[in-house]
């Protein structure tokens, strides 16, 4: 685990939700163990949570882009604290209205990786809290 890998995988990570890929493919980059997420819509402890909260974002969003600003991590032994800003655009549409909702925004956020088997990355998240600070709008685009 060093700082280089730790930026592939968060790249990987936000291309994964990017594409919307196949709930098992997502699933490898989760702890199957001690899974601790926090997102503004709730709390995600394990995979039938996750599946959830999968399942419902990516029948909402679609046209998805995250765009990785900055990772800095710090190695703890056999984790990392990583902290992560990231731009997500995304667009939604809400029946029946004429037109599609595009947001823009800046996350800041800290995860805890460790080291894994599960994927060709050699990490998983173990912890995620996607809303360090309040989330950064960018002017003229929606919000959720």
């Amino acid at each position: 685990m060093n700082e280089e890998n730790i930026r592939i995988f968060v790249a990987a990570w936000y291309r994964a939700l990017d594409f919307h890929v196949p709930l098992a493919d997502a699933y490898a980059f989760l702890a199957d163990e001690g899974l601790n997420m926090q997102f503004p819509d709730g709390d995600i402890r394990d995979f039938k949570s996750f599946k959830a909260w999968y399942d419902r974002v990516t029948n909402i969003f679609f046209d998805e882009n995250h765009y990785v600003q900055t990772v800095d991590a710090r190695l703890e032994g056999e984790t990392a604290v990583v902290n992560v800003v990231v731009g997500w655009q995304a667009s939604w549409w809400v029946a029946p209205e004429a037109k599609s909702k595009r947001v823009s925004i800046d996350a800041t956020q800290q995860w805890t990786v460790r080291a894994s088997g599960k994927n060709a990355y050699g990490l998983e998240i173990v912890t995620y809290n996607a809303t360090v600070e309040p989330f950064k709008y960018a002017p003229g685009f929606a919000r959720l």
